[in-house]
């Protein structure tokens, strides 16, 4: 689907990463901040660039790269395209740019889709190395370390969805290498296989994101809720390292073992995700306001509302994007989230439109396999408005359109066979107006405590048993705050549903799935609707839990072996 006609973006100098900030990010304007042109920057600029990539397309108002849809080029976008639209949460019937094959599991290198995931990445790390190259950077030693945790991130997803990526950690104009060349266990004078490459490449990798986030940490910011009247919100503090390191850690076995469950870092990974739930609170009953209530609204609701930074909400925002409808107008952001998803018949879970008239998308469906994780009968959901779905009382999570729509999902050729979700809209919780009918306030929380508390459960119950009151008391405290049933005792693959619950299109499902063995390979169960492109679902390669190579990337750079799994490209 193209959406050529929504050109006019305002810049991305305008991302407002915070109060005491915003007035600097015109700097973005004031001379080039690209390391092939002008060597030596303006530190504020590149600093807010390094920002912007989490969430804008381009600081002109256009990618970074060229691309027929500018709205294509965001990380946001990409990261729900790679870790939604290959599992059970989520199906495209949209069939430009590869979106069909995403969603069957069916990866090659020549998806356009995964080359504009790939060069939005590295158009990032390049600005990223930029800002940490500079002796001028170094004088502020905190947004030094914030800039070492972007990339680190970066890293910690090329990791996920690749596993062996190009790496560098420095400006230089020779041709990047793999990760696995880096590994202290590589012999150049050796022949390996490419899954011994891969490897290579991962532990590399996973021990790199893991030493940067350490080093990182001491410099950066406190770790404490905020607004978005507070001078530092949107800014990274030791919370969001302390939550990356326990999402790291949480995936060792993928990453070092090629087995999520047989993991060495369980510890770790609880130990930080307890040190982010000790410093951010659930936003639950009773920090909602009587407004918010009298409107018909419940605590999650307000976490994806447009007014969600100052609603009360960001109390459990680790790291919120911040958009605004008049400043940050982009399409890859907080709009694609909404929009696409969604026709002008949708409506919230409290009958409102969804305060933006960019509604004409009507592309992402969920699974049926997904709506289990709320009812045992979803047919239940089919042809009911959110409203109405809020009303049975089973989950305030359930935030799902079934009117005009089909449980099944039919040939996938359209948008009506499949129930949708509006988890995110343009409204304010207190009656306000948005700041645009069309381009949305909607801040990104891309790290919230939620995840903390899931992951803290999880690996307290490898730890110490599925019958630890400690991880029950975490997974409760969700389920307390969605107004849902507690049960007398949990699993661990009833964490796995309870994520899926909490974190749907959020951009974790592919990596959760992954983590339990029950994405790619003959050992996992677990089937959903389309999976290895067949209706009923089917298995597929192991292989393939992660993804190739750019056929692009592969001609252009003779240093790279492509990805085990997937055929080679000859230059």
């Amino acid at each position: 689907m193209k959406l050529n006609k929504f050109k006019t973006i305002a810049p991305a100098a305008a991302l407002l990463l915070s109060a005491s900030l915003s007035s600097c990010m015109a700097d973005l304007d004031k001379g080039n901040i690209d390391p092939n042109v002008d060597a030596t920057p303006n530190i504020t600029g590149l600093y807010s660039k390094c920002y912007a990539g989490l969430i804008m397309e381009g600081n002109d108002g256009n990618a970074d790269f060229t691309i027929d849809d500018n709205g294509k080029s965001t990380l946001l976008r990409n990261i729900y395209n790679f870790n939604e639209l290959p599992t059970d949460e989520s199906i495209c019937w949209w069939s430009d740019g590869g979106m069909t094959e995403i969603s069957y599991n069916q990866f090659r290198p020549d998806n356009e889709t995964l080359k504009y995931l790939y060069k939005r990445m590295m158009s990032n790390i390049s600005y990223e190395n930029h800002f940490l190259s500079l002796d001028a950077a170094k004088e502020d030693k905190t947004k030094y370390a914030e800039v070492r945790v972007i990339r680190a991130y970066h890293y910690l997803l090329m990791l996920d969805f690749w596993g062996d990526p190009v790496f560098t950690d420095k400006i230089s104009a020779e041709m990047p290498r793999q990760a696995h060349t880096y590994n202290a266990n590589f012999d150049a004078s050796k022949t390996y296989t490419r899954a011994e490459f891969l490897q290579m490449g991962r532990e590399f990798l996973f021990n790199w994101v893991k030493d940067e986030l350490l080093a990182a940490e001491p410099d950066l910011l406190e770790a404490k809720p905020e607004t978005d009247s507070d001078a530092d919100y949107g800014r990274i503090d030791k919370g969001t390292c302390w939550l990356l390191l326990s999402r790291l850690y949480l995936n060792a076995g993928t990453y070092l073992n090629n087995d999520g469950q047989n993991n060495p870092y369980w510890k770790e990974a609880r130990d930080y995700a307890e040190n982010v739930i000790e410093k951010f609170p659930l936003f639950d009953d009773s920090k909602i306001s009587s407004e918010a209530k009298a409107r018909g609204y419940k605590p999650y609701d307000l976490l994806f509302m447009g007014d969600n930074g100052s609603n009360g909400a960001s109390c459990e925002a680790i790291l919120p994007l911040m958009q605004d409808g008049n400043k940050t107008q982009g399409w890859g952001g907080s709009a694609f989230f909404i929009a696409s998803s969604i026709d002008d018949k949708s409506r919230t879970v409290t009958g409102q439109t969804l305060a933006t008239t960019f509604t004409n998308w009507s592309g992402m469906r969920v699974r049926p396999s997904f709506l289990t994780k709320f009812t045992t009968n979803p047919k239940n959901f089919e042809g009911k408005t959110a409203e109405q779905i809020r009303a049975m009382g089973i989950d305030d999570r359930a935030m799902i359109w079934g009117v005009g729509h089909t449980l099944d999902l039919g040939n996938n050729d359209a948008f009506k066979p499949g129930l949708t979700v509006v988890k995110w809209n343009n409204n304010y919780s207190n009656g306000g107006t948005p700041h645009d009918a069309e381009k949305v306030d909607t801040d990104f929380f891309l790290f919230r405590v939620a995840e903390a508390y899931l992951n803290a459960a999880e690996a307290e119950m490898h730890l110490n048993g599925e019958n630890s009151a400690k991880a029950k008391g975490w997974i409760d405290a969700l389920r307390n705050r969605a107004h849902a049933d507690l049960h007398a005792s949990y699993t661990l693959n009833d964490v796995l549903d309870e994520r899926a619950r909490e974190l749907y299109c959020e951009g974790f499902r592919r990596t959760d799935l992954i983590r339990f063995d029950q994405f790619g390979g003959s050992q996992a169960t677990y089937n959903w609707e389309y999976k290895g492109g067949n209706k009923k679902g089917t298995t597929f390669d192991k292989k393939y839990n992660v993804y190739p190579l750019p056929s692009d990337e592969m001609r252009l750079n003779p240093n790279l072996t492509q990805i085990d799994g997937y055929y080679e490209v000859k230059n």
